[in-house]
């Protein structure tokens, strides 16, 4: 009985601890990440041309959302900032809800933080929804000749034609970035392999879950990454360096939920020590 007690305690104590930051927004400077400055470097000095857009893959689920939406937010903020345009899609049908949610979110963050600025759907981004076929897909879109025509409609049924983000993307050449965030084994690697034609290879950059980090890392040392999220902590520090350069920016989800898992660590050291303090003494009392 004691003891099923102490465990609860233990978890009343740990969930209090983890919903403080939550609840109160509070935050912590995040350790610096090698990979997140590499990948906010290529944000922050891609140029575009007026027919040139970047795509951004969400494929990923609820399963991962604590890591890679995250992730996908601060890129998303990165390039509207930079007023380049993008376009969002997925090839894991799960994912079709953040497509819609996390734009959305993002611009209108921005048009509250700097009252007359607008960021508007098919100005500056366009949401492709779902794409099934893998490997297939993303080889017809490498290899078209007419991106636009090829994906044919956005999310909605409307004609990408009549999107003035997309509308003169033509081939993959347009496409000066490509950001791709996942839990997902297997789908990452199609891009690598088949997101690039004979004559060119977009900048690649990627956000992983935690425990995907050490295959990711693989890529990013043989240069076919640009630039790695490297799971909450990635996202975290990428916000802290939105946040820098932009001190009017109010903290995130990333710095949020980071300062939460740090918080939560060292509470469970602090546990760790204390119990084996109390079992020390114990045994230092016991008649021997």
């Amino acid at each position: 009985m004691k003891a099923t007690l102490g465990r609860r305690l233990i978890y009343l104590f740990m969930m209090l601890v983890v919903s403080v930051p939550l609840i109160t927004n509070y935050t912590v400077r995040p350790a610096e990440m090698k990979a997140a400055n590499q990948f906010y470097s290529l944000v922050e000095n891609l140029s575009v041309g007026p027919n040139d857009i970047a795509f951004v893959a969400f494929d990923f689920g609820p399963n991962t959302k604590a890591e890679n939406e995250p992730q996908a937010e601060v890129i998303v903020e990165h390039l509207m900032r930079k007023r380049i345009p993008l376009a969002v899609f997925t090839q894991y049908a799960q994912a079709e809800g953040f497509l819609t949610s996390i734009p959305e979110r993002v611009a209108e963050r921005l048009m509250k933080e700097m009252p007359g600025e607008k960021w508007e759907y098919g100005q500056d981004w366009v949401n492709l929804g779902f794409r099934p076929g893998g490997a297939l897909f993303v080889q017809a879109v490498a290899k078209s000749t007419n991106i636009a025509k090829e994906l044919d409609k956005d999310a909605f049924g409307a004609s990408l034609l009549q999107i003035p983000a997309i509308q003169n993307v033509r081939t993959l050449e347009n496409v000066k970035l490509l950001t791709q965030f996942t839990g997902l084994v297997g789908v990452f690697d199609t891009y690598i392999q088949f997101f690039q034609n004979e004559n060119y290879v977009p900048s690649f950059g990627h956000g992983c879950t935690s425990i995907t980090i050490p295959e990711a890392y693989i890529y990013l040392d043989s240069g076919q990454l640009s630039g790695l999220l490297e799971g909450i902590a990635g996202a975290a520090w990428y916000s802290e360096l939105l946040l820098q350069n932009n001190p009017q920016r109010a903290p995130d989800a990333a710095l949020v939920i980071n300062t939460a898992l740090g918080v939560a660590h060292l509470a469970v050291i602090a546990l760790i020590i204390l119990g084996n303090l109390v079992a020390f003494v114990g045994s230092q009392r016991r008649p021997s």
